[in-house]
Order: C-alpha cells, then sequence, then structure tokens
C-alpha cells in the first residue's frame, strides 16, 4: 500500500478527507501539525520562518539553512512513521520530500468554494468581504511558503496523481475512491522505491544530527546518501570542519560509510547509464579539478516506475510485468548497469569529486523534484538519456529535456557532445582552427602591406571622394576579423588549460 499524501488549503475539507480514508483504509494519520511540533522541539522556529519568508523576502537567503534543517525534519517524521506501517499525510505539500519514491499517491484536494468561506465566516465572525480576503491572503502565503520551500508551484496539477474536486463530489465518496486507487498496482511498494526511502530517510537524519551538533551547525554543508554512503560536501572557507562531520556521523542508522568533499562549486551529471571507462568521465573529472567542483551524480530513467528494469532486459528474462515490478527489480539490483553507476561514483571518490549520487525514474518532473534547489550549479551536464528511442527521437527528446532543465534549475545545461567540442580537440576542429588562423594572419599582413591605401581609405583624399567606403569597409571586415581571432584565442587559452 502507497504513502497517501493528502494535499490542500486551510479550511478546505482536505483534513477531513484524510481522516476518513485513514480510518477507512486503517492506515495511521499523521498531518503537518505534527511535523511541525517535531521542528520545533528541534529547535526550528518554523511560525517565525513562515512570517520571515512571507512578509520579508529579501531575507531569504539567510533562511536556506534553516529551510534545510525543517525539510529534514520533515522528511523524517514522515519516513518514520511510515516505517511502521501504512500511512495517510495532511499537508501543504509534503509529496515533495520524497522524490524517487514510487509507492506515493499525491491527492490533491480542490475545496467547495461556498463552504470554505462559510466555514472561514463561522469561526473567525468575520464580515463575507473580510472572509475572501483572508482567504486569498492566506492562499497567497501558502504558494509562496511552497515555492520557497520545495522550490516548485503548488497548483501544478503534474505534480499530482489524483484531483478531488469537492465542488462535484462529496468528501465519503472521495474517500471511498481513494480507497480503491491506493490499492491499484502503480502504488504499491517495491524493494527499489522503499530502499530509496530509507536513502531519503538516512540523508535527513544525517542532516539533522550535523544541524543540532554545535561543532557543524552553522556550517552550510551539501548532505546526500546513496547506498547507504553519506557524502558530504563543504566549501573550502568550512575545511577546519571535516575532521568533526565524520565524528557528528558516526553511529548512524543505516549510514556504512561517510564522505567528506570540498568543493567551491558543483556540477551536475545527469545520464541514463554511467560508464567509467567511458570519454566523458575524464572531461568532467577535469572540468571539476579547474573549478574545484564537486560532481553530483543523478542516473536518470526515464520510465514510469522505480521498479522497471533497465530498457534492455538481461537474457532470458522477462520485461517488467503490471505487479509492480518487484521481479525485475531483483535484476535491476545485480544488472551491468547499477554496478557501472557505482564504479563511476567510486571514480569520483578517488579523485576527491564526489558529490553524491541517486537513482531517479519516471517523468521530467521527477528529475526536477531530485535537484536540489538550494544548489547553484555551475553546470548541469546531460548525458545519454531515452536509449530505448529510436536516434532521431532521442536527439528530440534529449534536446526537450535540456530544453526544461534549463529553465527551471536556472543553470546552464550543455549536452555532452558539445561538451566534448568545447574541451577536445578533434581533427575537423583543428583545421578549422589552423584556417583561422591562416586567414587572420593574411589580413593582418595585407594591412601593414598595404597601409598607404588604406590610411587614403580611411581619411585620404579617396575618403574625401567616397565617404562611405571607409564605413563600409570596416563594417565588413572588423566583426570578420574579431570573429577569427576569437576563435583562435580561445582554442590556444584553451589549449594551455586556461578557462
Amino acid at each position: 500500500m502507497p504513502i497517501v499524501f493528502i494535499c490542500s488549503v486551510p479550511f478546505g475539507g482536505g483534513e477531513r478527507l484524510a481522516r476518513s480514508l485513514a480510518a477507512k483504509l486503517g492506515y495511521a494519520y499523521l498531518s503537518r501539525d505534527d511535523v511541525v511540533a517535531k521542528a520545533t522541539e528541534c529547535g526550528i522556529p518554523v511560525g517565525k520562518l513562515e512570517v520571515a519568508m512571507v512578509k520579508k523576502p529579501a531575507v531569504r537567503e539567510r533562511l536556506a539553512r534553516l529551510k534545510q534543517r525543517y525539510l529534514a525534519v520533515a522528511t523524517d517524521t514522515i519516513c518514520e512513521k511510515a516505517a511502521e506501517g501504512d500511512l495517510v499525510y495532511f499537508g501543504r505539500a509534503g509529496h515533495f520530500l520524497l522524490p524517487g519514491v514510487s509507492h506515493v499517491l499525491r491527492v490533491r484536494v480542490i475545496p467547495e468554494h461556498g463552504q470554505r468561506l462559510d466555514t472561514v465566516m463561522q469561526r473567525t465572525k468575520l464580515s463575507r468581504e473580510k472572509a475572501e480576503r483572508f482567504l486569498r491572503e492566506i492562499d497567497d502565503d501558502i504558494r509562496a511558503w511552497v515555492h520557497f520551500v520545495h522550490g516548485a508551484d503548488m497548483d501544478d496539477f503534474r505534480r499530482y496523481d489524483f484531483i478531488v474536486n469537492l465542488e462535484n463530489m462529496s468528501l465519503e465518496n472521495a474517500a471511498t475512491a481513494l480507497c480503491g486507487i491506493a490499492d491499484l498496482p502503480d502504488f504499491k511498494p517495491t524493494p527499489v522505491s522503499r530502499r530509496a526511502m530509507e536513502e531519503r530517510l538516512l540523508q535527513a537524519r544525517a542532516r539533522i544530527r550535523l544541524a543540532l551538533d554545535e561543532r557543524t551547525a552553522e556550517a552550510d554543508l551539501t548532505v546526500r546518501s546513496s547506498d547507504g554512503v553519506v557524502t558530504i560536501t563543504y566549501m573550502p572557507r568550512q575545511a577546519s570542519l571535516a575532521p568533526g562531520i565524520p565524528e557528528v556521523l558516526h553511529g548512524l542508522p543505516g549510514c556504512r560509510e561517510i564522505r567528506c568533499t570540498v568543493a567551491s562549486t558543483n556540477i551536475l551529471w545527469i545520464q541514463e547509464e554511467f560508464r567509467p571507462d567511458a570519454g566523458t568521465l575524464p572531461q568532467i573529472n577535469e572540468l571539476a579539478r579547474r573549478w574545484g567542483a564537486a560532481v553530483e551524480l543523478i542516473r536518470y530513467r526515464p520510465v514510469g516506475d522505480e521498479g522497471a528494469a533497465s530498457p534492455q532486459p538481461a537474457s532470458g528474462l522477462k520485461a517488467r510485468p503490471a505487479d509492480g515490478g518487484v521481479e525485475d527489480d531483483v535484476v535491476e539490483r545485480v544488472s551491468p548497469a547499477e554496478r557501472a553507476f557505482r564504479e563511476t561514483l567510486e571514480a569520483l571518490v578517488h579523485e576527491g569529486r564526489s558529490g553524491g549520487g541517486q537513482t531517479v525514474s519516471g517523468a521530467p518532473d521527477r528529475l526536477l523534484a531530485a535537484v536540489n534547489p538550494d544548489i547553484n550549479y555551475s553546470l548541469v551536464v546531460l548525458g545519454d538519456v531515452f536509449l530505448d528511442k529510436p536516434s532521431a527521437a532521442r536527439t528530440r527528446i534529449a534536446r526537450d529535456l535540456a530544453n526544461f532543465l534549463a529553465g527551471k534549475i536556472k543553470s546552464p545545461v550543455i549536452r555532452t557532445a558539445e561538451l566534448s567540442a568545447k574541451l577536445g580537440f578533434s581533427l575537423g576542429q583543428a583545421v578549422k582552427i589552423a584556417a583561422a588562423l591562416l586567414v587572420v594572419v593574411a589580413i593582418y599582413v595585407l594591412v601593414f602591406h598595404y597601409q598607404e591605401p588604406l590610411v587614403d581609405l580611411l581619411g585620404g583624399a579617396y575618403h574625401k571622394r567616397r565617404p562611405w567606403a571607409a564605413p563600409l569597409v570596416v563594417a565588413l571586415v572588423a566583426p570578420l576579423v574579431a570573429a577569427l581571432y576569437g576563435l583562435v584565442a580561445s582554442a590556444l587559452l584553451r589549449l594551455i588549460r586556461l578557462e
């Protein structure tokens, strides 16, 4: 059975629907109030954080550390409760906390406006006009909160699996319908989705420990978890904290290894299958070395379920059945693709450039949800994806994905083919640069050899007779020389490893 997330605005009937559904299914019930109470116990002033974020947007950068702590506590609270058994959670946008976890049913509740307005008027004793304004302000504040905390649009209905419109459906009927939906194979846990939730829980616990320990409480650390390995990335100015991080995280349940990486910036590398012996890894390693960057990996499988196998199943094995993918998951755990992904991570660890890694399956919005919005990536490298598609379709879809990421992440996105062109030298590039260099040299030789006619053209007797000639020549020649000179200069700088 899934974890059911009921998302709604206040006074909209979402809480009653969540409680009714939990009672019908026999699930445990958890609400945002429980998460806020747990965060308050951990010293996170959620109320002040909300007010400061909504009313004083200029201080948002100073709130980023508190936000990360709140997200860690919320993830920890939900995952621990879900580990005890089936769960219904009611809140604003809790489903954003578990990217990569497939056994999550995301439900958005659209309230019946008249009923909601009457409820507010009864509880607050406000007039209808003031109650309308009160609801608009609350909704605007919640949208701002969700955007700040999760980097997402609360009203993007693509982020939900089911929409309940209480204008047209009663709470009782909605709860009954959701009982059937929750039992569908699409939302059943698989070993992969359970493992993904365990990784989210481990990552949250690590962040909470680091936040509550005085040795690391004031540090801006990036925390990632993969296969029980916790990767902590810190800035060079915080290098003195490095020895204390393993001490703080010692004995963390579920953690089998702790890795610390110093990085001035981050590079995000997204690909469907990683191969440590491919030419892209040395190129990205070289770029990371120049920039002092950590490289974060996302193994993206554009399929509908984390339990699905890779596009090319091993010989003699059946493709994924419609039962949640449990059988294929056993194969996937030992697949060459998974092994290559881990070897690529190990290679980055060996170079001291690992920023952690994770596997994400599903539509592009799930990939986007897995990207930490608080990390300002210097570069996003998109490798080979959609490997099961024909070549032309793969190129087109990958280009669309690159444009989608560039618009959402607000970082430069480059394909691996373009990366090769920018970092390396092929025979064709060498010929092009040599030709450009020859043309530049020829132009300079001609300029110095014909100085007198040029001076006459630019300001002598010829210029007086035909004043239009000089601007025309300059307009044609100057951009050509500048472009050719820039091509040659950039190539030489790249050759000597200078940005």
